[in-house]
């Protein structure tokens, strides 16, 4: 059914209106019902995404968390292999020196009239020679790596000597 056309200034049958008024009322009950359905589907699909945001934002938290951790756990593997020499706690030492733990060790000799060698475990890490020629000295130094149950000996006397632990902390102990 369709609405009827009244001509203004005409009369209309009760039939005619009535039909006309039923075909409102239906035509409005129908939009009524359509914007109820849209609205109710606007709602459930509003409702979907915030469930789908809450979960991906927890899930990006716990990732980002999860990174967090490695990053830290990260670090701390670092910090603890960091073989860096730990200069504010060398200590200065005397050879033959047995090495107590993995570190470096630096040696400065000097010599007037003789070849100096420093050695670890019997292998020459520094040595020096003074001048056949007049006599002049020769001084030297160096930092070398040594590890734990390493034997630093030398065959003169040094200047000085220190042993500086890792910065990482000890990788080996006795």
């Amino acid at each position: 059914m369709s609405l009827t056309h009244i001509e203004y200034g005409s009369l209309a049958s009760s039939a005619i209106m009535n039909d006309n008024f039923e075909y409102l009322d239906n035509r409005v009950t129908t939009v009524a019902n359509s914007l109820t359905s849209s609205a109710s589907s606007i709602s459930s699909n509003i409702a979907s995404l915030n469930s789908t945001f809450s979960q991906a934002t927890e899930e990006l938290a716990s990732d980002i968390s999860e990174l967090e951790t490695y990053a830290q756990n990260l670090r701390n593997d670092f910090d603890n292999h960091n073989n860096a020499p730990d200069y504010s706690n060398g200590i200065r030492i005397t050879l033959p020196y047995t090495v107590e733990t993995d570190g470096w060790a630096y040696a400065r000799i000097y010599t007037a009239d003789s070849v100096l060698s420093v050695y670890v475990n019997g292998k020459p890490v520094l040595a020096r020679s003074a001048s056949q020629y007049g006599g002049v000295s020769s001084q030297g130094s160096s930092i070398f790596r040594v590890s734990i149950g390493d034997e630093i000996t030398t065959n003169g006397s040094l200047q000085e000597a220190y042993f500086y632990p890792m910065k990482g902390g000890t990788q080996n102990v006795l």
